[in-house]
């Protein structure tokens, strides 16, 4: 390795002690990999999924070949470094191959041999952005793989939307990297949006050394989502949290399976957890959740809800909260409940006139809406 001019003896014995450890992962990563099996339905994490209609199609597009026919825009303020990543970049390659997953490692090795493009924002140390700044992929046809990279410095503070629009026919698979330091308050948005036989495929990591970070998805459109969230601290640091909102409406027979994992690498941090569906039709909701506490961590806050709210005999729930927890004097709880529409609620509203079904959509409606209020707001606590 080439050392930088001006390196102490102790600094070069650092740097190759981090780039020997780096060496290691890289190699275990890449035997992860190869011994990588397509998901399957006796794959715990892919119990209630369809992996071989999702799963199976992805991979046969994968081997296809084909080119990547999507695009990304960027809009962001000129104190902002935000630029597009290709996929000659092998350090971002490397760092891809790194991401946990939750039962999606093939899948996860076929996009890194050929993601297409994508975007990388890092905010440097104490920059406050006022406007949000927003990331757009879309998608016309075929597969279209692009991957995001935020990195947030020490007291940044920052919204980020990131918008996924596939038009008919079209798959995205988008891996998403969040890295956020000491002091830094970050908001993230994924508004993914769908049309007829579209299917979406995201895999997000984030990693938290001492910040405050919000991340909100919602899914529209789309006949197929799988999401996976490892959302990870790392930082006994006062004020360190973690918080996770998705607020979805499913209709006809949208399938959206959602997997998270919080984990609780060292203690004195808090993470929450608030997923809300509304199901009607023949749809299907799936939420797999996990609160992992590690050894030693002790005093960490974590909580953990799923909601559903069924509006058709014919839609389906399924919903598994669960808790590891591996240390001493902590406070983690979880909570799971599916139910169809109040009847006093539309007999309240239809009682002044408005129309059943027109009910039906407004109480949805403020069902999920304080989802959003919750993410939006940066006061609010677990």
């Amino acid at each position: 390795m080439n050392f930088p001019q001006n390196l102490s003896i102790e600094e070069a014995f650092a740097l190759a002690e981090a780039e020997a450890k780096l060496k290691q992962a890289l190699q275990e990563m890449q035997q992860r990999f190869d011994s990588a099996v397509l998901p399957n339905r006796y794959n715990e994490d892919w119990r209630f999924g369809q992996p071989k209609k999702y799963a199976g199609a992805l991979a046969e597009q994968f081997a296809a070949n084909t080119t990547n026919n999507g695009s990304v825009s960027i809009s962001a303020p000129q104190n902002v470094s935000a630029e597009r990543i290709s996929a000659e970049d092998a350090d971002l390659k490397e760092t891809l191959m790194l991401m946990p997953t939750i039962g999606s490692d093939a899948l996860l090795g076929m996009h890194i041999k050929r993601f297409g493009c994508g975007c990388c924002i890092m905010l440097e140390p104490d920059t406050v952005i006022d406007t949000p700044i927003t990331i757009t992929y879309e998608v016309s046809e075929g597969l279209y793989t692009p991957c995001t990279f935020i990195m947030a410095g020490a007291g940044a503070k920052a919204t980020i939307i990131e918008k996924h629009i596939c038009h008919h026919g079209a798959t995205i698979f988008c891996t998403r990297n969040i890295h956020v330091a000491q002091g830094a308050d970050i908001a993230v948005e994924l508004q993914e949006a769908g049309a007829e036989q579209t299917r979406a495929f995201n895999i997000t990591n984030i990693q938290n050394l001492g910040g405050k970070v919000r991340h909100l998805t919602g899914y529209t459109g789309h006949s197929w989502v799988r999401e996976e969230t490892v959302a990870e601290i790392y930082s006994a640091e006062e004020g360190t949290e973690i918080k996770l909102y998705s607020a979805n409406k499913l209709s006809g027979n949208a399938f959206l399976d959602q997997h998270t994992r919080q984990i609780h690498h060292v203690g004195g941090a808090g993470s929450d957890l608030l997923y809300k569906n509304v199901v009607d039709d023949h749809a299907t909701a799936i939420f797999a959740g996990n609160i992992y506490v590690a050894e030693g961590a002790h005093h960490t806050d974590a909580y953990q809800s799923n909601r559903n709210m069924l509006l058709s005999e014919n839609a389906t729930i399924h919903s598994l909260p669960g808790l590891e927890i591996l240390a001493d004097k902590v406070k983690c709880s979880h909570g799971s409940a599916s139910a169809p529409m109040d009847e006093e609620q539309l007999f309240y509203l239809c009682s002044r006139g408005i129309s059943r079904r027109d009910a039906q959509l407004l109480v949805a409606e403020g069902f999920l809406t304080d989802v959003r209020e919750r993410f939006q707001s940066r006061t609010e606590t677990s």
